[in-house]
């Protein structure tokens, strides 16, 4: 009983690892979720960034097409119709995106075609 438990007190002996590497291990540990949650707040920040530009993108085109002038708001941001322009901006702490169009008027493209037909 007395061997088995010698040998029991020299294989924990070996097996257990100095204190110092089990503290290098925890900072390098919190480095790295550290990084991490860094690394996943700036994605998450980018997605909210292309998303807000991708809404409004969407709102100025659907206000091109629309006959009469209007002003529609965004989550952090507005979109405007008026005297044949389009303007919408979105602004956040960090950033801001602005975007002019002008309206879509297909008759007036229309009106230009037929100076080209010949006349009859």
């Amino acid at each position: 009983m007395r061997v088995s438990l010698e040998r029991a007190k020299e294989r924990t002996k070996h097996a257990m690892a100095p204190a110092s590497l089990t503290v290098e291990a925890s900072y390098v540990m919190a480095t790295v979720i550290i990084a991490l949650a860094v690394l996943i707040r700036t994605a998450y920040g980018q997605c909210a960034r292309t998303t807000g530009v991708m809404k409004l993108h969407w709102r100025v085109e659907q206000l091109r097409y629309l006959e009469e002038d209007q002003e529609r708001s965004l989550d952090h941001g507005q979109v405007t119709r008026k005297s044949g322009k389009v303007e919408g901006y979105v602004q956040t702490a960090g950033w801001e995106k602005a975007i002019t169009a002008g309206v879509h008027e297909p008759e007036e493209a229309l009106r230009l075609i037929t100076i080209f037909e010949p006349d009859d």
